[in-house]
């Protein structure tokens, strides 16, 4: 078989007989690149095939003959085509050791030989061309070096002959107006002098593979790449040729590439730098908030209880700092991935004021949240998301408003039969934003500074609210003047269904609240600390409660395995022995159905996880993220318990 692949307008029919198909695809590719004419291009891998081809095609213009085919090897496979097709135009490929024999077939009636790895595909068109076209070859193979940025010359020393292309005199700075002879050639300090001497180098070695720095007669540092050969004729009679390319270019490519693979290495090892210190101070932060929390539950003084809001204010501030650095660093190195569920916008503003309840009391300020009537009960869109921006502008208007109200609306600027577009604004009465710094806002690491004003915070949560807006298709505008507060709104559209989805629960639900509920956990987690911390605020919040703690996965497949039986997982994901995802995986595929199927809750410090919901790939029904808010930890666990066990 073969394949044949026709340029527009064909003037010159190749057959090319070369077994090793990739390199001759790598031919086909030169000749359809090549300005000079259009081919018609025909490869066969063996030596039969190609004389059964020309019998059926005796006109082709040339043939590409490689010596070493799987039915005929060396000097006697151009004996062969030769003696049957004696007046084939016929240029001969071989390998840069077998020169000499390239040098005999021309001898022996083949048009010419290429050195395979020598030539591209400029040279390759030139030479089929020669025999084809010798009136227009030359005009064309010097507009063909042009591209390339490639010269040849050519230089006889006994006859006193040189001869340079265009091309050859632009890469030396120089007109080729008046072309230089032998004799201006052989004089010091010409450009073309380092050619002569790479010519007598080439004299006693027969050829020579340099690449060196040159400089232009315009003071201009060039790279470039000389290659030469020479033939010798009798006594001390020898011709050399060779060929001159300008790498200059390439060099700069390739330098530019060095560079661009270098900072995306460095990027790389920042954000793993960034990932394990999130993951490492996540793990210790889990068990500083989760036993602020506790103590906070129990009978303290006024002094205990301040030193208690303090150590949680701080590591909430703590956290938020964590969580900025770690959310840019993956909003501009990875593509945002938006999640399409439903969900409801009253639930998320219920969550959201009861979120900000001790901020906005510890400043006496009130919360106002207005929804339009128009606004649908229910949407289809990324309620994670939302929740960041929401959270971020609000925790953001109560950070600079000292007195007054910070109002949350929303309301729909466009309604079409599945679609709405709705408009989220957030007002204060706080200290505004002066006009020169309302352009510079939404920079990472720019925060407000006020004489006698001390600000928390990176800086980060406006430039993080922008992106987070911005990637789901929408814009966010700012409307301030310094001392009379700010508004920050945006506009983003989300799908709405008609038919009610039923869902599990709804997080605007006082769930979890039922001290008497009775159910066992299975707690699998390596850190002590964070084992105290799980297990206590379970049992805080329900008394009858039965726990399991396991250091490993392999000692919670032990526990599964005495046919203990449990209403719900929590599981850690780095540990060590057996890590979660293979518990998981484990528990999913080798254990009884009853085992099998009770709910897996990831509990991890990697943020990872949530992205496309990967835990669901190793088999978990959900996650909390470390350290975990206590009130979501409880809605969880209660959205995937057994109903029975709720209405018992």
């Amino acid at each position: 078989m073969h394949k044949r692949l026709s340029g527009l307008g064909a003037k010159a029919d190749v057959l090319f007989i070369e077994d090793d198909y990739s390199y001759a695809r790598l031919v086909e590719i030169w000749l359809g690149e090549s300005d000079l004419l259009h081919f018609a291009f025909t490869n066969v891998a063996t030596l039969a095939e190609g004389m059964d081809t020309l019998e059926d095609h005796p006109t082709y213009d040339a043939v590409l003959l490689d010596l070493s085919l799987p039915d005929s090897t060396g000097f006697e496979t151009l004996e062969k085509i030769i003696n049957r097709f004696p007046n084939l135009n016929i240029i001969v490929l071989t390998g840069r050791m077998d020169v000499e024999l390239g040098i005999r077939a021309v001898k022996s009636g083949a048009q010419d030989f290429l050195v395979k790895g020598d030539f591209g595909s400029k040279e390759l068109a030139k030479t089929l061309l020669y025999s084809i076209e010798r009136s227009t070859i030359l005009s064309r193979l010097e507009e063909a070096q042009q591209i390339a940025q490639v010269g040849h010359w050519e230089c006889n020393p006994s006859k006193s002959y040189f001869y340079a292309s265009k091309e050859v005199y632009r890469i030396f700075g120089l007109g080729d107006e008046e072309p230089y002879s032998f004799t201006q050639l052989n004089k010091e300090n010409t450009p073309f002098q380092i050619l002569l001497k790479i010519g007598i180098e080439a004299k006693y070695q027969g050829e020579v593979k340099r690449d060196l720095q040159l400089k232009r007669v315009d003071g201009e540092q060039r790279f470039v790449s000389i290659h030469c050969k020479s033939s010798h004729i009798k006594n001390d009679d020898y011709v050399f040729h060779g060929v001159i390319q300008d790498l200059t270019t390439r060099k700069q490519a390739e330098e530019l590439k060095k560079n661009h693979e270098l900072a995306e290495q460095t990027a790389k090892v920042r954000e793993q730098v960034i990932a394990s210190v999130s993951h490492e101070m996540r793990t210790p932060m889990n068990a500083i908030l989760g036993m602020s929390n506790l103590l906070g539950r129990t009978v303290l003084d006024d002094e205990q209880r301040h030193f208690v809001d303090s150590i949680r204010h701080s590591s909430e501030l703590l956290m938020g700092i964590i969580n900025d650095i770690l959310q840019v660093s993956e909003l501009h190195h990875k593509v945002l991935e938006i999640e399409a569920r439903h969900f409801s916008i009253n639930d998320l503003f219920f969550r959201l004021e009861e979120v900000m309840k001790p901020k906005l009391a510890k400043k006496d300020l009130q919360l106002i949240v207005e929804m339009a009537h128009a606004v649908p009960t229910k949407v289809i869109g990324d309620k994670t998301r939302l929740s960041q921006i929401l959270y971020n502008l609000v925790g953001n208007a109560i950070k600079f408003t000292d007195y007054g109200t910070i109002t949350l609306t929303v309301q729909v600027v466009q309604q079409e039969e599945k679609r709405v577009a709705l408009l989220f604004s957030v007002a204060d009465t706080g200290i505004g934003i002066p006009a020169a710094q309302q352009e510079k806002i939404f920079e990472p690491f720019t925060r407000l500074t006020q004489k006698d004003r001390v600000t928390e915070g990176t800086g980060l949560g406006l430039a993080i609210t922008k992106k987070l807006v911005e990637m789901q298709g929408g814009k966010i505008e700012l409307t301030s003047e310094a001392g009379k507060g700010a508004t920050f709104s945006f506009i983003l559209s989300f799908d709405q269904e008609t038919t009610p989805v039923a869902e599990k629960c709804s997080e605007g639900q006082a769930i979890g609240c039922d001290e008497d509920l009775s159910f066992k956990v299975l707690i699998v987690e390596d850190h002590a600390m964070n084992q105290l911390v799980v297990k206590k605020t379970l049992e805080k919040q329900w008394t009858n409660i039965q726990i399991t703690i396991a250091n490993n996965g392999e000692e919670a497949i032990e526990c599964l395995s005495m046919q203990e039986t449990y209403d719900i997982i929590l599981m850690d994901l780095q540990m060590p022995v057996m890590d979660g995802y293979e518990t998981t995986t484990y528990i999913r595929n080798n254990m009884p159905p009853a085992i099998a199927d009770i709910p897996i809750l990831a509990m991890t410090a990697h943020t990872h996880i949530a992205e496309g919901n990967k835990f669901r790939e190793f088999g978990m029904n959900d996650y909390l993220l470390k350290p975990f808010d206590p009130q979501q930890l409880f809605e969880k666990i209660v959205n995937y318990l057994d109903k029975s066990l709720l209405n018992a």
